[in-house]
């Protein structure tokens, strides 16, 4: 493998950081910070350092309550924390609406009270009945959690103390932080690196498989990697986000529509409105 640009280096740099991050994280459930903040631009790799980290820890298999995308429930959230108090355990928040939610005034205590700081925090139902996920799971008004939360999340740091309100500064001081924002150039040249280097749309292909004489093998054909790369490199001013998940988007794409006229229309999707 090449040495990469010095552009993609800091980007790869940025990454290794995410992922030492989560490993002290793992390997240290007595620390007195309980809360790791993953935050930052979309579809750039959080997820995939984060998750690498806990696989390379061996947590994933037997530690990890991994909460993917979209709305929870304040009921939800507070019978997964229940059922992750013990001191192994990690609840992995990645992009959970947590800040944004209409149940926020009853989320973002939960959060508080389960990252707060030392042993034995106290975490409460705000209501004086039992919701049916209550019930069925014989959750009480209130325990104690000794677990860890990793919070991914596409809002800037910014975002996230303005929609927190009167509790941004307590967020703040129960997680530790790994920034992950990036500008076009460094998004591009990081991109450009993971296709040509680490292949990401061939044999290191994690979303998508191909069939080869009668075997599945991960990634697109190398024509079609070498398309999309042309294609990013051609069109990344356009583009409205330059990125990995981008790049995948771009060579399947360039994989299941082979006219070209489909191929322009969808691939116009990609760009930016102007």
């Amino acid at each position: 493998m090449k040495r990469p640009d010095p552009i993609a280096k800091k980007v790869i740099e940025t990454f290794e950081g995410v992922y030492n991050q989560t490993v002290n994280f793992v390997n240290n459930p007595q620390s007195a910070i309980n809360g790791l903040l993953v935050y930052g631009d979309a579809g750039t790799g959080k997820s995939f350092w984060v998750k690498k980290a806990l696989a390379d820890t061996g947590a994933h298999a037997s530690r990890v309550e991994y909460i993917k995308g979209g709305t929870i429930t304040a009921a939800a959230l507070y019978v997964k924390l229940a059922l992750n108090a013990a001191s192994h355990r990690i609840i992995v928040l990645d992009d959970v609406d947590i800040v944004h939610h209409s149940e926020r005034n009853k989320i973002i205590p939960m959060i508080l009270g389960a990252a707060d700081t030392g042993r034995d925090r106290l975490v409460t139902w705000s209501t004086a009945k039992k919701n049916s996920l209550m019930e069925e799971h014989g959750i009480d008004f209130e325990f104690l959690f000794n677990g860890n939360i990793i919070w991914i999340t596409n809002d800037t740091k910014e975002t996230i103390r303005d929609r927190a309100k009167q509790w941004a500064e307590a967020l703040d001081s129960r997680f530790n932080d790994a920034r992950c924002i990036f500008n076009k150039e460094q998004k591009l040249q990081y991109t450009k690196f993971l296709i040509s280097d680490v292949d990401m749309l061939g044999k290191k292909c994690v979303d998508h498989t191909i069939e080869v004489n009668g075997n599945k093998v991960p990634g697109y054909p190398k024509e079609i990697i070498d398309e999309a790369y042309e294609y990013l490199e051609d069109n990344y001013e356009t583009l409205g986000e330059v990125t990995p998940r981008v790049a995948l988007k771009i060579a399947d794409t360039l994989y299941y529509n082979q006219d070209p006229k489909m191929r322009r229309i969808l691939l116009n999707q990609l760009k930016r409105a102007e």
